[in-house]
């Protein structure tokens, strides 16, 4: 299928160019420490590499969910429509393994209206990554906050409501969880990258996003 080979093309290109696209999405979940540790561990959140031959990217088949095709046993006592010998099944071309050195996850934090001030609901969806970045168990990683807004008012005013709250986030666990400031990078992306552009006013995209890197 056309599809097929485009996703094995997509798969390919993900790969090569080592781009990061492991991003968990909580929500308003209030996540695990482990949860946490799990999402943003970059070697645990990128799926292993696909390996495809030229045969498979072309086949225009049916694939049954076990990746095997169907024989059609009716036709094995008629005779061929060639003598010509069927060319050897070409080698898999294997895929350059996935160097790929970050993860992140988003979480929708709730601030008050126009403010940068974590509520205390706030505070608790925050708890478990303050945990999980104390445990040690992310320690060889660095971290980037991401504040981001919905598509409500001017750029320039979203951008800087949006790395007021980044900062905030990063102070909490700073704070809290005696983290090393220099450990924490933020930054403010204001209403550049919705989560939902369809819907720019959308509580979704008041969301933070938190990048571990290698």
């Amino acid at each position: 299928m056309k599809t097929q080979h485009l996703l094995f093309c997509l798969f390919g290109v993900m790969i090569l160019t080592n781009v990061a696209y492991a991003d968990v999405n909580f929500g308003k979940k209030v996540p695990s420490a482990d949860d946490v540790i799990n999402a943003l561990n970059p070697s645990k959140a990128n799926p292993s590499a696909i390996s495809a031959t030229p045969e498979d990217a072309d086949y225009e088949g049916d694939v049954k969910k076990d990746n095997s095709r169907s024989i059609d046993m009716s036709k094995l006592d008629a005779k061929p429509s060639s003598t010509k010998s069927r060319p050897a099944k070409p080698k898999p071309i294997p895929m350059p393994p996935s160097s790929n050195t970050e993860a992140a996850l988003s979480m929708e934090i709730i601030f008050g209206y126009n403010s940068a001030e974590l509520t205390a609901t706030a505070k608790e969806q925050l708890r478990p990554v303050g945990e999980a970045l104390a445990s040690g168990k992310l320690s060889n990683l660095s971290f980037v906050v991401e504040g981001h807004t919905d598509g409500v008012g001017g750029q320039a005013y979203n951008k800087t409501l949006s790395e007021e709250r980044a900062a905030s986030v990063k102070s909490f666990l700073v704070t809290a969880f005696n983290l090393p400031s220099t450990n924490i990078q933020i930054v403010g992306k204001g209403k550049s990258d919705l989560l939902d552009p369809n819907n720019p006013s959308s509580e979704v995209n008041r969301r933070v996003r938190i990048i571990a890197r290698k």
